[in-house]
C-alpha cells in the first residue's frame, strides 16, 4: 500500500513517526512538508510570514502539493492536519489519483485558531476521518464527514526513549512539579497555584510573556525541551502537569501519552471521563482535579507518599506499553484500510 503523507518532515514531528511505523509495517511511503521554507520567502518558517504572505505561500504549496501527490500516485493521500492546502488541490489530487483520503486530525477542527475552511471542505471528500476525542464524532458527521472513528494519541518510545538520566542530569531538571509547554495566557493562569511549590517550567515565551512581579517567574528554568531532554525532565519530576485545554473536552491530549509513557512523575491533570476512566484509570495511574483546591490536594497528596507515587508512574507506563502505543493507532488505521 503505498501512502502520501503531508505534514512536517522535522525527525520529531508526528508525521515522521508515522512514516517510520509504515514503513516497518510494509507499506511505501512518501513524506511531503508541506510548510517547508521557500527561498521565495527568505526561507523563513511558515508560522513567521505574513498574513497576506502565507495567502500566497499556500497557493504555491497548494499545486506543488497537487503535482507531488499526481507523480507519486498513492493508494492512500495521509493528510494528519495540513491545514494550509486548498481543499480544490485535495479534491483534484484524489480525482485523478483515485486514492483515499485519510485524516487523523490532533486538534479541535471547529476551533478557529487550530483549523481552517480547507479542513471542513475536506470533511465530504475523507473516506476515514480518525479523532481523539469522542464528543466531536457526532459534530463531523453532521458537518458532512462519511466516516468518523475514534482513535486516541500514541506513545512512540523511539522519540522518547528509556535513556538513563545522569546525576548531573537530575539535578539540572530535579523539582517538584515540572511543567513543559509554550506560554499563553491559559497556562499562566492554570500554573499559578503550583507556585508554593518547587515549581520548574520550561518553554518558549514564558521569559518574554511573564511580568516580573509574577509568583511564576522565579519558577522558569529555560527554552522548551524536546525528545531526550523531555525523557530527562519529566523522569527527575515528582509530579508533571498536564495542561488540558477546555477545548480538549471531555478526552485527552498528546501530552497525556508522553507523560505516562515515558514513566517519570505521576501525571496530574485535569478530570475528564476519558482519561479517568477508559484510557486510564484515576487513583492508579494518574491523579485528576477539577478545581485548584483539588488540584493542590493532589500535588500534596504525590509528594508525601513517594512509594504512591512511584507505582501509579510505573502501572501507567505499562498500560501504555500495553494498550496505547502509537504502533498499535497505526495498525488500527491499516486494519479499518482493507
Amino acid at each position: 500500500m503505498k501512502f502520501f503523507i503531508v505534514g512536517s518532515s522535522q525527525p520529531h514531528s508526528s508525521e515522521s513517526s508515522y512514516a517510520r511505523l509504515l514503513r516497518e509495517k510494509g507499506c511505501e511511503v512518501a513524506l511531503w512538508d508541506d510548510k517547508s521554507p521557500f527561498p521565495l520567502f527568505g526561507k523563513r518558517d511558515w508560522w513567521q510570514l505574513s498574513r497576506a504572505e502565507r495567502l500566497i505561500y499556500d497557493s504555491i504549496a497548494s499545486l506543488r502539493f497537487y503535482n507531488a501527490c499526481r507523480a507519486y500516485a498513492p493508494d492512500v493521500l495521509f493528510m494528519p492536519k495540513a491545514e494550509n492546502i486548498h481543499f480544490y488541490a485535495v479534491k483534484r489530487s484524489l480525482e485523478e489519483t483515485r486514492a483515499r483520503l485519510v485524516v487523523w486530525y490532533p486538534d479541535n477542527p471547529f476551533k478557529a485558531d487550530q483549523t481552517s475552511m480547507n479542513i471542513l471542505r475536506d470533511l465530504k471528500h475523507c473516506d476515514l476521518f480518525y479523532i481523539w476525542g469522542k464528543f466531536l464524532m457526532d459534530a463531523l458527521r453532521a458537518a458532512g464527514c462519511g466516516r468518523v472513528e475514534y482513535l486516541p494519541f500514541g506513545f512512540d518510545p523511539v522519540l522518547h526513549p528509556a535513556i538513563e538520566v545522569s546525576a548531573s542530569e537530575r539535578l539540572r531538571y530535579n523539582c517538584d512539579v515540572c511543567f513543559v509547554g509554550t506560554w499563553d495566557e491559559e497556562r499562566e493562569r492554570a500554573l499559578e497555584p503550583l507556585a508554593d511549590f518547587d515549581l520548574a517550567i520550561w518553554g518558549p515565551y514564558w521569559i518574554d510573556k511573564v511580568p516580573k512581579d509574577s509568583c511564576l517567574r522565579k519558577h522558569i528554568r529555560g527554552k522548551g525541551l524536546y525528545q531526550h531532554e523531555l525523557v530527562k525532565a519529566f523522569k527527575s519530576a515528582k509530579v508533571v502537569f498536564n495542561h488540558l485545554r477546555l477545548h480538549n473536552g471531555s478526552a485527552h491530549n498528546n501530552r497525556t501519552m508522553e507523560i505516562t509513557g515515558i514513566g517519570g512523575g505521576t501525571m496530574l491533570v485535569r478530570r475528564t471521563v476519558e482519561q479517568s476512566r477508559e484510557l486510564f484509570v484515576e487513583g492508579k495511574h494518574l491523579l485528576c482535579f477539577e478545581d485548584v483546591k483539588e488540584m493542590q490536594t493532589a500535588v500534596q497528596r504525590l509528594l508525601s507518599d513517594t512509594d504512591m507515587n512511584a507505582s501509579m508512574a510505573r502501572r501507567a507506563q505499562k498500560m501504555v506499553f500495553s494498550e496505547h502505543l502509537l504502533s498499535f493507532r497505526i495498525d488500527r488505521i491499516l486494519h479499518d484500510l482493507c
